[in-house]
């Protein structure tokens, strides 16, 4: 697994698509320049996700891509995920990285300053600035972060950062020079009429501007 992981993260966002079909999707994502695929199914169940995940790793783990799940600190142990990415309703981070120990990946969402404050005192290895943009995924997310936050926020922050919510190909290298260390994404690859061609696109952007 790579330092730089959140570079280009992928946020799983299934629907009734047919799990075949889903997973050619991943496997043409990955293969493009995804560096990581966040598992974020909220509607499905432990054992549900275990199924989906498992499969998720079947396409991941030989290509040394770390699986993230999202919320739920005994489905990445259970599945033996690379990590979990924890909002701030998900329970606490000192006990996730005492249950995962020092070798799992911790994310953390944040959506205030005093939340990315206090986040400089936790084991986590980045930090999920969250939502940057207005984003169709998260219509509830008002206070939003934007360009003038997240330059903020790197500034005040001493762990990566990784942007989500309303990021594509035409801001992606703007946040990057920003500050942030990746992004996260959704409807960036999910509703491109090539996933490939658009992964391999925002890969470069995201490349060009951690290079600035």
């Amino acid at each position: 697994m790579e330092e730089d992981f959140f570079k280009l993260i992928l946020i799983t966002d299934r629907q009734n698509i047919p799990m075949e079909e889903y997973l050619d999707f991943v496997s043409a994502c990955v293969q493009s320049g995804v560096t990581a695929v966040q598992l974020r199914e909220k509607g499905l169940s432990h054992r549900e996700l275990l199924s989906f995940g498992g499969a998720l790793k079947s396409i991941l783990d030989p290509l040394d891509i770390p699986l993230i799940v999202s919320d739920s600190v005994s489905v990445c142990l259970d599945l033996d995920a690379s990590g979990v990415h924890l909002g701030q309703t998900d329970g606490d981070v000192i006990e996730a990285r005492e249950l995962l120990g020092p070798d799992k990946i911790i994310g953390w969402n944040v959506h205030t300053l005093d939340q990315l404050l206090n986040a400089n005192t936790l084991p986590i290895d980045y930090l999920g600035l969250s939502a940057l943009f207005a984003t169709e995924n998260k219509p509830e997310a008002t206070d939003l972060w934007g360009f003038s936050g997240l330059e903020q926020a790197v500034s005040l922050c001493e762990h990566p950062i990784v942007a989500v919510g309303g990021i594509d190909e035409s801001n992606a290298g703007n946040v990057v020079e920003a500050g942030a260390a990746g992004i996260a994404a959704i409807g960036a690859f999910h509703s491109a009429h090539n996933p490939g061609l658009a992964t391999k696109a925002l890969r470069e952007i995201v490349d060009r501007g951690l290079r600035c």
